[in-house]
């Protein structure tokens, strides 16, 4: 289960394709473990019992779809801002462009990819069907969060890796001013996609 939640799209590793090809593996560590230990701290939130509560009263399930919806449109167009904007080669490099979003311009931070996990609907629903599984244990409470805590950090930092790595691989492609701008468009659309989607339960 964690395994397959970790490894498919959605927007951490959509953001975290954008990333490494953007800004390269090393300077997108911080967002990845910020990832990682974001989701840790929502798993024990989870085992709390919070995420029931959170589910129980529809405004709450409602403020987090739209707040994250917001937010990867933010992304997205930062994104498109950026397109223009030379790849940059080294940790040195910045972007000239005053008008492009902070976000667009630098990898982002550990603390904000962890915050972001509070706001993701995916990983809301990932915590709440591991402390379900776990749930089913006849083990103590302790040994239950050791258990959830050890196996979806093991899991999520890896599969989180590949999107990043895979987002590496293509940075060599986007010297070309063409291939960056189709690449900054997809990226843009596919969190836009996944922004709607996000608003579906708002909608219906």
């Amino acid at each position: 289960f964690a395994f397959v939640m970790s490894i498919t799209p959605g927007p951490n590793n959509f953001m975290l394709l954008a990333a490494g090809a953007r800004f390269g593996l090393r300077r997108s560590w911080p967002h990845m473990l910020g990832i990682t230990g974001g989701f840790l701290g929502l798993l024990l939130v989870a085992q709390l019992g919070v995420a029931a509560v959170v589910l129980a009263r529809p405004g709450l399930t409602t403020a987090l779809n739209i707040g994250c919806a917001v937010y990867l449109c933010y992304l997205g167009w930062g994104l498109l801002q950026s397109a223009s904007a030379p790849a940059p080669r080294s940790a040195d490099d910045v972007d000239a462009q005053d008008s492009t979003p902070a976000s667009a311009q630098r990898p982002l931070r550990g603390l904000e990819a962890a915050a972001f996990q509070f706001a993701n609907p995916k990983a809301w629903g990932m915590a709440i069907g591991a402390v379900s599984i776990v749930a089913e244990s006849k083990a103590g409470p302790v040994a239950r969060a050791a258990v959830l805590l050890g196996v979806c950090g093991a899991i999520n930092l890896p599969c989180i890796l590949v999107w990043t790595l895979f987002g590496a691989a293509l940075r060599r492609w986007l010297g070309t001013p063409w291939i960056r701008l189709a690449f900054h468009a997809l990226m843009a659309a596919l969190l836009a996609a996944t922004a709607l989607w996000m608003m579906r339960p708002v909608w219906t």
